[in-house]
């Protein structure tokens, strides 16, 4: 009798461990879509040498300057509502904590109401208001090789070119 009840609990127990210990990963896709007649201009940044306070993690601030100011703002949104970013929601137990960095290369969306965007490819960007404060962050990322295409398409080469060289080194 006590056999009986003991395979249940025994497999409940199972099941309850393995679901405390594992996670689940799902995959949201994401794709840009900004309407070229809200947009003031779209500047880009070479976050490739900046320092920062360890090597995972590279922060955008407002001191920064643009490497390039895209001069064909439609043809640019157009490119980068190409590209698919992905983000995972991931169900566990444990906190996981995402990504809170930029990747090599920040786009900086300037919107005709005062807020901009960043954006990156390493799955992290924001959204501020017209007085710089964080109204809305996300954690969508890129193939690295899609975004280097569309960042070197805009930046003149011989910068691109000499930031490649750079970081190479």
């Amino acid at each position: 009798m006590k056999t009986r009840h003991l395979l249940p609990t025994i497999a409940l127990a199972l099941c309850l461990l393995i679901s405390l210990t594992s996670c689940i990963i799902i995959p949201i896709k994401k794709q840009y879509s900004i309407d070229p007649e809200k947009v003031t201009s779209v500047q880009i940044y070479d976050m490739r040498n900046k320092g920062s306070y360890n090597e995972d993690h590279k922060f955008f601030t407002e001191t920064e300057t643009p490497v390039c100011t895209v001069e064909k703002t439609a043809d640019f949104l157009t490119d980068l509502s190409n590209i698919t970013f992905t983000d995972s929601i991931i169900i566990t137990i444990a906190a996981i904590d995402p990504s809170f960095n930029y990747g090599d290369w920040v786009v900086r969306i300037n919107y005709s109401d005062g807020i901009y965007s960043l954006i990156s490819d390493a799955g992290y960007s924001q959204t501020f208001d017209a007085n710089g404060k964080s109204i809305d962050s996300n954690h969508y990322g890129c193939e690295d090789d899609e975004w280097d295409e569309l960042i070197s398409k805009y930046v003149p080469s011989d910068i691109f070119a000499e930031k490649e060289t750079d970081s190479a080194a």
